[in-house]
């Protein structure tokens, strides 16, 4: 994989699988790493990796752990919320970066974690993103499935990208629902499950014809908050009664493939891995 990191390797872990498939991977080809957790109640799966839990507010720790693990890489992986911060735990590297965080926060996602990342730049780690870390993460355009989408889904999912990239700008979401051209729900900051469940509770729904249309933001940063979708996805969108899903290939990630594939064979839902050309860019 290009820009690969090619020593230890500082995973900081949000939510979702992301964080382990990065963790299990590296264990598989015997490469070092450590795994860092903001959650006072640490998932299972961290149990059989080399782990950590630190707190937001005291950063001086946290740099420090990454150089005694001698990690010069690090990666986020997985959804984050914003921390709620609590100034009286600071550590005195916090103190000095608190006025920095505070103003970064004000903005909206794609500002703070780009400015989260100069902050871990300037103390002398690498930032990479987790396309980097984990192989075969996105897909070339076609067909993943046994079911192709119907030919009037190619125009919900052009619509669909066209109101994901004027969206952008505004730091909104990566995901909409779209049915026989109207759209029916946009992702904001709750995610796309709950995006999907929204849609499967409105009184008239999208019936059999609704499509999910999944893409980056426009000029978004590639080392964070990836687009991506799992099996967990397909299902939501089978709750939602929709058609099938359409990610932008070679950006989207499609987690454990091979599940997520059999889950939309399973469930009669396609999914289309969309080139430019069918994305209208």
């Amino acid at each position: 994989m290009e820009g690969a990191p090619a020593g230890p390797l500082g995973i900081i872990a949000g939510h979702d699988l992301l964080p382990r498939l990065i963790a299990e991977q590296r264990r598989a080809e015997k490469q070092p790493y450590l795994v860092i957790t903001f959650s006072a109640d640490p998932e299972p799966w961290l149990r059989e990796h080399p782990h950590e839990v630190h707190e937001f507010e005291k950063p001086g720790r946290l740099f420090a752990a990454l150089q005694r693990a001698r990690c010069q890489d690090v990666v986020f992986a997985g959804a984050m919320a914003r921390p709620r911060l609590r100034p009286w735990r600071a550590d005195g590297k916090a103190a000095g970066l608190l006025g920095e965080v505070l103003r970064l926060m004000a903005h909206g996602d794609d500002a703070l974690l780009s400015g989260l990342a100069g902050i871990f730049e300037a103390e002398g780690f690498r930032v990479v993103g987790a396309d980097t870390c984990l192989s075969g993460l996105t897909c070339r355009p076609g067909v993943l499935g046994r079911h192709a989408p119907a030919p009037g889904a190619r125009a919900d999912v052009a619509r669909g990208a066209a109101i994901i990239s004027a969206l952008g700008p505004f730091d909104v979401g990566q995901a909409v629902v779209m049915a026989e051209g109207r759209c029916l729900g946009i992702e904001a900051a709750e995610g796309t499950d709950a995006l999907l469940a929204r849609v499967a509770a409105l009184p008239d729904g999208p019936g059999s014809g609704g499509v999910l249309v999944k893409t980056a933001k426009p000029a978004q940063d590639r080392r964070f908050d990836l687009p991506a979708i799992g099996s967990r996805t397909i299902e939501a969108a089978a709750g939602a009664r929709l058609a099938g899903i359409a990610i932008e290939a070679d950006v989207v990630c499609v987690l454990e493939r091979d599940a997520t594939v059999a889950a939309a064979d399973a469930t009669g839902l396609f999914l289309w891995s969309v080139g430019p050309g069918a994305l209208g860019r």
